[in-house]
């Protein structure tokens, strides 16, 4: 490798474990899957805009967006400021209430308004609380981050919580051992990550064929219901009550004012009803749902802001003046917030 990919490398990969932090979405076969589905159903419109966004041509575009679907869990979401953006704590007990968990937008359900809008309406002047690493021009930031929230909102333990940071708290009694190099899936959360995902993959195929044999579905007549971002959190929440904590027997713990886990469920393991392969492949069907799902669900989003005037690429030159602009005020440097 020759130094300056060495040291890019390097850079990538401290930036992955700083921002290492409770929460993650789907894995990036999850991800991935998401965006290559919804690449195969963009509008000619759309397609065209998604790929003069990321700089590359049609035949580049599913490419592209699967690059991008796992861009956001690449950067240090600490330093950039998105640590929340990727998820909502709605608890699993009572009726599904969103109240005051968004407070400043900083949840999965606002950031992906958030990123629709500026799309739509070609906002300016985005930026990160630090640059991130690696580095993409800022209409392809926000891009990513809709590609990857819609992704992450259809993730179950990404709109639930039951005083354990959305199963993060939660350790299997017995690790899930993997054959192909990757680490132990060693708690609750990362269960729905991925082995639930390479659950499907093992019926469906690669990445690509999962990908493929979902749009099948679509085109021989598969009906998704397009709803909007907080159906789309409530659906999540219900099937996390049914599949992981019904589904589980796992005991109900009080919420915590700062997140933190619940006292006595760090000790807690699920022994009344194991987490092995039976468990995943009970609910292939509801992830294979979800995917599709949001796969589907993305792509209308995109063929409808790109329409007309949205999702216009800005040219090079106004980049290069939003970055003369921040260096002549760097203090000035900030997070925009929800319009």
């Amino acid at each position: 490798m020759h130094r300056s990919g060495a040291i890019r490398f390097a850079s990538i990969a401290l930036s992955c474990l700083l921002a290492a932090g409770p929460v993650w979405g789907w894995g990036r076969e999850g991800h991935r899957i998401v965006a290559l589905l919804a690449a195969k159903n963009l509008s000619p419109t759309a397609r065209a805009k998604v790929a003069a966004i990321f700089g590359t041509d049609d035949a580049g575009v599913e490419a592209a967006m699967a690059a991008a679907s796992t861009w956001p869990d690449e950067i240090n979401r600490n330093a950039t400021g998105t640590a929340n953006w990727h998820f909502i704590n709605v608890p699993v007990t009572g009726p599904f209430s969103v109240g005051t968990l968004c407070a400043q937008h900083d949840c999965v359900i606002d950031r992906i308004t958030e990123m629709e809008d500026r799309l739509r309406n070609n906002r300016t002047g985005f930026m990160l609380k630090s640059e991130p690493v690696p580095a993409r021009p800022m209409i392809s930031q926000e891009l990513a981050f809709l590609i990857h929230f819609i992704g992450d909102i259809h993730q179950p333990l990404h709109v639930s919580n039951d005083g354990d940071q959305g199963g993060n708290c939660v350790r299997l009694a017995q690790p899930l051992t993997h054959s192909d190099g990757r680490r132990d899936t060693t708690k609750l959360h990362a269960v729905w990550d991925t082995d639930e995902v390479i659950s499907v993959m093992k019926v469906l195929g690669d990445e690509n064929a999962a990908a493929a044999a979902l749009y099948r579905r679509l085109r021989d007549g598969a009906a998704i219901a397009q709803l909007t971002p907080l159906d789309w959190a409530r659906e999540s929440n219900d099937l996390a009550r049914k599949d992981i904590y019904g589904k589980l027997n796992i005991p109900h713990y009080d919420e915590t004012a700062d997140n933190s886990c619940a006292p006595g469920i760090a000790e807690l393991s699920i022994k009344d009803a194991s987490v092995d392969q039976s468990y995943l492949d009970s609910n292939r069907a509801d992830v294979e749902e979800r995917l599709m799902q949001a796969g589907i669900r993305l792509s209308n989003v995109l063929n409808q802001i790109c329409a007309g005037s949205g999702c216009e690429a800005h040219p090079g030159a106004e980049q290069a003046g939003e970055q003369a602009q921040e260096q002549a005020a760097p203090t000035e440097r900030r997070r925009v917030d929800f319009p």
